[in-house]
């Protein structure tokens, strides 16, 4: 045996290399599983917060193309609405689907905001409500609601003063002479009018199809907001408390839709409704 195998085979007497293959295998193993586990967490929340929803806000006939985080909530959209449009995010009303989205702290994902809906804001921005008020103190005297004056009146005229001797129908929402009032969300509808045949109709604001439903017993008429490009009213003489309204309907509004016996006070709520604000500038 010679003097190397001698030492090689000393007992008790441990292998450097060994020492050091063992060193080099056992000691970093146990702290490498964790960051990455944690690496792989945070890339999936990163990308599910960085994920994004293309919509629509329509508001009048204005239709607005947004895109924002799915996990930014509703109250998040109402802020942003609010810089855009100036209606207070208190005061706005959105509907996705029919549906009004009542909790701003639900995430758009939550409130079943998807790629391509479109939602209806409802609402009213304070330059409205101003305008309603100077409506109103404009009092009897007339306003910018009212329609043109015409050589003959137009109550006089054969074709509306048949349908006038009708007098007021049954169901008729009380009318208001000399002021304008404010046009609350809560009235879906306007009932016992009379279109330009005499026949009973009731005037009903579907919001969320952005139409008017003007149905009598036998049939309805879906006029969509977009379709009415003027509306013009005249106080019924001697009982001033109720209008007759021309709806213009289509390009250069040549076609008109009568209506008799509308409630004089909400004319100018009628035209914010359907066409903004700016129809009483």
């Amino acid at each position: 045996m010679t003097p190397e195998d001698t030492q090689a085979a000393a007992p008790g007497e441990p292998k450097p290399a060994e020492v050091v293959e063992v060193s080099k295998s056992v000691a970093p193993a146990e702290p490498q599983s964790a960051p990455a586990a944690a690496t792989g967490e945070a890339s999936t929340s990163a990308a599910t917060s960085a994920e994004q929803v293309s919509f629509k806000v329509a508001y009048g006939k204005a239709v607005q193309d947004c895109k924002r985080p799915f996990e930014s909530t509703v109250g998040d959209l109402k802020t942003e609405i609010e810089k855009t449009t100036g209606i207070p995010s208190k005061l706005q009303k959105l509907m996705c689907k029919g549906a009004a989205l009542k909790d701003d702290e639900a995430t758009l994902r939550a409130a079943g905001i998807k790629d391509g809906v479109k939602l209806l804001l409802i609402g009213s921005a304070p330059a409205a409500v101003d305008a309603a008020k100077a409506a109103a103190a404009a009092g009897s005297t007339g306003g910018d609601w009212d329609a043109p004056k015409t050589e003959e009146p137009i109550c006089k005229q054969t074709a509306h003063a048949k349908v006038l001797a009708k007098g007021v129908p049954d169901g008729a929402l009380p009318g208001i002479a000399g002021r304008q009032v404010t046009m609350d969300d809560k009235i879906t509808s306007i009932p016992g009018l009379l279109n330009s045949q005499g026949s009973k109709v009731r005037m009903t604001f579907k919001e969320e199809l952005q139409q008017i439903w003007i149905g009598s017993d036998t049939s309805t008429q879906k006029v969509p907001y977009g379709s009415i490009t003027k509306i013009e009213s005249w106080p019924v003489e001697g009982n001033e408390a109720y209008s007759i309204l021309a709806l213009h309907l289509g390009v250069g509004g040549t076609s008109r839709y009568w209506l008799y016996f509308y409630p004089s006070q909400y004319v100018a709520g009628l035209k914010i409704k359907i066409l903004g604000v700016q129809s009483l500038i």
